[in-house]
This record gives C-alpha cells, structure tokens and sequence, in this order.
C-alpha cells in the first residue's frame, strides 16, 4: 500500500476513534495543540486530519518522495500504526 494512501486512511480512522473517545469520556487528546483545535470545533479537527494527508497524497503523486523523505514517511506510518494499536487497547478496556 501507498504510504500516503495509509496515512490519509489511518488519520481518518484515528479521527473517528478519538472523536468517538472523546465524546464518549473514555479519553483525553494528549496532544496540546490538536486539543486546541477540537476545543474550537469538531470540524475543524476533521477538516486537518482529511486536509493534509491529501495535500502530501497530491505531493507525492506530483513528486515521488526519496531518500531521505520516504524514510521519514514510512516512520510516521509506524508511529500512526502505534496511536492506532493504542486506540485498539483503550477501546477494549473502554467495552469491557
């Protein structure tokens, strides 16, 4: 799979996820600046999570990254692999 394909796919579901636990009291966002974001709108935190993996989707289609840049995508498709791992164990606790 296209790294910029999973990353648009896994930031959709991470929104879904932390919108639902969120909403729900089962967490907190941990992350001070998308907190922000959320406390100023749900749509706006969508808004990001849907915006920018399609703007480096268009980028890399115009551009395939190398060297350098494709390790680092791949890095950040493992780190978006781990919040989604940690989503699956909260939701877990959360339903039993």
């Amino acid at each position: 799979m296209n790294p910029c394909i999973f990353l648009f796919t896994a930031g959709l579901l991470d929104a879904v996820l932390t919108h639902f636990g969120i909403s729900s009291g089962a967490i907190e966002e941990a992350n001070p600046l998308m907190r922000e974001v959320i406390d100023k709108g749900w749509s706006y935190f969508y808004v990001i999570k849907i915006v920018l993996p399609l703007v480096l989707l268009g980028l890399f289609y115009l551009r395939p990254f190398k060297g350098r840049i494709r390790t680092l995508l791949i890095s950040t498709c493992i780190l978006y692999l781990s919040v989604l791992v940690y989503h699956m164990f909260w939701m877990i606790l959360y339903i039993t």
